[in-house]
């Protein structure tokens, strides 16, 4: 039975209301004012919290993650890569074809810049390459992939999944380092990279069996051999 990568709730409610939410506030909110509103929030302890969650949408994640999978499953871990090399070009190839300014870039453009207050430590990207946010791309490619890896057997981790990929995305406007437009693309533009991704997988990944054992399995065959020595 093919398997349906968004047939997981856990996972997929959280996202739809985080789409849907940002949606509706674009409605109501002028372009750019959302930095603006979070001004009196850019204290400790959200600051500290806020660089954490966006450190979790970068390369290191995708090698740790990645490590971590190989236990499991060696396939979980090519789809990883395969994952971060797609979104990486991805991301600078759309940011460069877009070219809308960033944050603080914007800010300066329209005498506006002392309105916002900055997280400090935070080094500003600036520049045409705001939309879409890789770091967000990043988040929902990577930790949608992980929510459809576990759906069948741990659906209820698609919900830390979700969240994190969420709060990942929160964090770029808290650090005045995006836009909601950004976010809300980067989010879409990731999740088309998991399906993507996920589909490979499907069509000719699940092919190669010797790609579904993982290190573990390594380890307990070799101790299922020495058992069976000591038994004879």
């Amino acid at each position: 039975m093919r398997q349906n990568p968004w047939s997981n709730p856990w996972y997929v409610i959280p996202v739809l209301l985080f789409l849907n939410a940002g949606l509706a506030v674009l409605l109501v909110v002028p372009y750019g004012y959302e930095i603006v509103v979070l001004n009196s929030l850019r204290a400790e302890p959200l600051n500290g919290f806020f660089r954490f969650c966006t450190v979790l949408g970068e390369w290191p994640a995708f090698v740790v993650i990645g490590l971590v999978s190989l236990l499991w499953q060696y396939r979980y871990a090519v789809l990883i890569a395969l994952a971060g090399l797609l979104i990486s070009p991805a991301s600078y190839f759309l940011k460069d074809r877009i070219g809308v300014d960033r944050p603080i870039t914007y800010f300066d453009h329209a005498g506006l810049r002392d309105m916002v207050v900055l997280v400090p430590g935070v080094e500003l990207a600036s520049g045409q390459t705001s939309f879409p946010s890789g770091h967000t791309m990043a988040a929902f490619g990577l930790y949608g992939l992980m929510a459809f890896m576990t759906a069948r057997k741990l659906p209820w981790l698609g919900a830390a999944c979700a969240w994190t990929a969420i709060l990942i995305a929160c964090s770029r406007v808290f650090l005045v380092q995006h836009f909601l437009t950004d976010i809300l693309g980067g989010a879409l533009f990731g999740s088309l990279i998991a399906c993507i991704v996920w589909e490979i997988n499907l069509r000719y990944l699940e092919r190669w069996t010797s790609l579904n054992s993982g290190i573990l399995d390594l380890f307990k065959r070799k101790a299922n051999r020495r058992n069976n020595k000591q038994g004879a």
